[in-house]
């Protein structure tokens, strides 16, 4: 039972894709406005920043899936771009509450029912602005860092109910997300990787068991001057 947050288009809709080839698999998908239902998927349209209605589809999710997910993917996220001093203060709340807020009410809810089964994956699709904040994107950065952070937490705590939880980090990826953001647009549109080969390698990683997983080199180099500052 595979839970996916942000379905809708991009990476989200391609890791669904690639996930589903597996005809054993049943989807549980939240998105803002994604319409899909048959025995095997079953689609929540929300707001994720509305905590009052996403507590009313955790309800029901544990109902329809008996209280049983195996794999959680925090996937969905927005982002408004642009000087500190441009970004309203309501803007940032709203990338926390999207980004950092709902998935880690999402993950309590769960963790229990996958305490008691003994098996779980929770992965959290990053990015390397979670790494090193990028500029005019501090209010995005910012966000993506708490759930990269509070997956690193959780780990060790998890271990020993065998539930593994994982930053998988795609690096620069041809999505409309990044399209979208006049800052940084042309350094994917020339060294971004396409949406489905990164998604291809996202599902390859899924079951691992380290914290953090990188899908190009380039953000693993981002991590390893961040943990080594003298490299720089």
């Amino acid at each position: 039972n595979i839970l996916i947050t942000g379905t809708t288009s991009g990476l989200g809709q391609e890791i669904f894709n690639e996930l589903k080839k597996d005809k054993k698999n049943k989807f549980f998908l939240i998105s803002r406005n994604l319409k899909l239902k048959n025995n095997n998927i079953k689609s929540y349209n929300l707001d994720l920043s509305n905590y009052k209605m996403l507590n009313k589809k955790i309800k029901q999710i544990l109902k329809d899936s008996k209280n049983k997910i195996d794999l959680i993917i925090c996937n969905a996220a927005q982002g408004v771009f642009g000087n500190i001093d441009e970004i309203k203060m309501n803007e940032y709340k709203k990338d926390l509450d999207v980004n950092f807020f709902s998935h880690l009410l999402i993950i309590k809810s769960f963790i229990p029912y996958m305490k008691k089964q003994k098996y779980g994956h929770i992965i959290n699709i990053s990015s390397g602005a979670a790494i090193v904040g990028l500029e005019r994107s501090s209010s995005y950065s910012v966000s993506k860092s708490c759930m990269q952070t509070l997956i690193e937490s959780i780990h060790p705590e998890l271990i020993k109910y065998n539930i593994y939880s994982k930053n998988i980090f795609p690096g620069p990826t041809k999505t409309n997300f990044f399209r979208k953001n006049k800052y940084i647009k042309h350094k994917i549109n020339s060294k971004g990787k396409s949406v489905k080969k990164i998604s291809a390698l996202i599902v390859q990683n899924l079951f691992k068991k380290k914290i953090n997983i990188f899908c190009q080199k380039k953000t693993m180099a981002s991590y390893i001057i961040k943990a080594f500052p003298g490299l720089r």
